[in-house]
């Protein structure tokens, strides 16, 4: 084995070449260890997987096991969620359905000079939204009832106090901290009329969230956070918003007929009913056998996409304002607005 490269100190920027060597050699020379990973040190390879606004992705591969190390983009208290959550939420993972987290360093004291999180290794592609057929699309319903199995009482993060859900509230929540934190992304005529219209569904659709039983969902199941591998089957990754509540929220954001970018699948109305169909088929088929009528389930998911897509398109419309090339954000934006004013006018 080579000798391994002296760790500089200091700080990194998780998404350049170096951090690959930097961890290389932190696992080569047992400054970073992962706990039962069994690593065998001198055929380490690492190499980038990819990067999203929290995360950045690096893969380790010794040529029988692969593990995925995560790196924070932002400073502990301007991340979404705490690394701890995501690492909670590997007990509810079942090992079919997606990536489940190992190991984590939530501090910076380390080799890597910033916190991280390791998580086994789901093969495979994220596809283009457009390449998001019928069958895939039931194939991943058919996942999500395998993730969905256990059953809650009350909704809420991992480890904490729970409460119902009230989807107004939520959309109000949401708004009132884009208005606060951002309000050049809501000081907008359209932006006005759209939570106007928005609020008005939602109010309507209260009663389909009274009594609903809750599960351990995903919370961010775009597109972009879904792997397809070579025999078609979906697998989930970036578990970071992951909580108790309510299945109708992760059914909403593969995609349907509010769309923008490439985090949604364009769905006709038939078409969400088919994948609708065919995740209550699968929830039924198991043991519990507890399945709810689809026209609710189907108001709900509807209800969440309302709310997903509008507060998305402010997080883009930020975006576009503060990234070097806004083009996808800008675009994305323009086209959110578009889609949700077509289906409330609808």
């Amino acid at each position: 084995m080579p000798a391994p490269l002296p760790i500089e100190p200091g700080p990194i920027d998780p998404t350049r070449p170096a951090t690959g060597q930097r961890l290389l050699t932190a696992l080569r020379t047992g400054a970073v260890t992962v706990p039962r990973a069994g690593l065998v040190l001198d055929r380490l390879t690492v190499s980038a997987l990819g990067s999203g606004e929290s995360y950045a992705a690096w893969l380790v591969v010794d040529g029988t096991h692969s593990l995925v190390f995560r790196l924070p983009r932002r400073p502990p208290e301007e991340m979404p969620t705490p690394m701890a959550d995501e690492f909670d939420a590997a007990r509810f993972v079942p090992a079919e359905v997606g990536s489940r987290a190992v190991a984590m360093d939530a501090g910076g004291d380390n080799a890597l000079g910033c916190p991280y999180l390791v998580s086994t290794f789901v093969p495979g592609s994220v596809l283009a939204a457009s390449d998001w057929d019928e069958r895939l699309l039931c194939d991943h319903a058919r996942q999500l009832a395998r993730l969905h199995r256990p059953g809650f009482a009350l909704a809420g993060p991992l480890g904490a106090a729970g409460a119902v859900i009230d989807i107004v509230g939520e959309f109000d929540q949401g708004l009132q901290w884009w208005r606060t934190s951002h309000p050049e992304v809501t000081d907008d005529d359209e932006v006005a009329a759209l939570a106007r219209d928005i609020r008005a569904r939602l109010v309507a659709a209260t009663p389909d969230f009274e009594g609903i039983r809750y599960s351990f969902i995903h919370g961010d199941l775009v597109a972009t956070n879904v792997v397809v591998d070579a025999s078609r089957t979906p697998r989930y990754i970036d578990w970071e918003w992951a909580r108790i509540g309510d299945v109708a929220q992760d059914l909403a954001y593969i995609g349907g007929e509010v769309t923008g970018g490439p985090w949604y699948a364009r769905m006709s109305g038939a078409t969400v009913t088919e994948f609708l169909t065919a995740y209550c088929a699968a929830r039924a088929a198991q043991s519990d056998g507890q399945v709810e009528p689809l026209d609710r389930l189907r108001r709900r998911r509807d209800a969440w996409e309302l709310v997903e897509r509008f507060l998305s398109s402010l997080h883009f419309s930020r975006q576009a304002r503060v990234v070097a090339e806004p083009g996808q954000y800008a675009d994305a934006v323009r086209e959110l607005r578009t889609t949700l004013r077509a289906r409330l006018d609808a």
